[in-house]
């Protein structure tokens, strides 16, 4: 197994990935295409992708993240957006060596932590992250989208 950055040849595989982990967690799985994947996410500077190939060059698992900063503690951070390994290669060390090539990555330009999110029924990943020696905050995520968002936007400044 091979852990690296996404390249542009990886975009059709990458997806099969993303539209998995959407279909696990009961999210959309037909709005993202694989130009949406080439374009803001592998080709764009400020998205960190990870990806883990195995010998046969099939992809196996992901990470996506971007930079963050935490006011609370002063200092730069990575959030890590998507983390998923494919079922079959559950449970072989793939998902922590996504998130190390991540921290190794934000720890380049800054970073000093990583921000990880599950979904509450996610007991494995909370013991995952738990493992890796983070602690759990109980948090509720919002997400202003669609009409919403462009609404927002188009407010008028004070």
């Amino acid at each position: 197994m091979i852990i690296r950055s996404a390249r542009t040849q990886d975009a059709k595989g990458l997806l099969a990935l993303m539209r998995d982990l959407n279909a696990d967690q009961g999210n959309p799985t037909d709005l993202l295409t694989e130009a949406h994947v080439t374009r803001d996410i592998i080709e764009d500077q400020h998205t960190i992708a990870i990806v883990a190939e195995a010998e046969d060059g099939t992809l196996i698992g992901y990470a996506t993240a971007h930079a963050t900063y935490e006011t609370g503690h002063a200092e730069r951070g990575i959030y890590v957006a998507d983390l998923y390994v494919a079922s079959a290669h559950r449970r072989q060390g793939i998902a922590r060596a996504l998130l190390a090539a991540t921290a190794r990555r934000g720890h380049a330009i800054g970073a000093r932590h990583l921000w990880l999110t599950a979904q509450d029924n996610n007991t494995a990943a909370h013991a995952f992250y738990r493992r890796l020696g983070s602690r759990g905050e109980a948090v509720h995520a919002f997400a202003v989208v669609h009409q919403d968002f462009l609404n927002l936007a188009a407010e008028p400044p004070p």
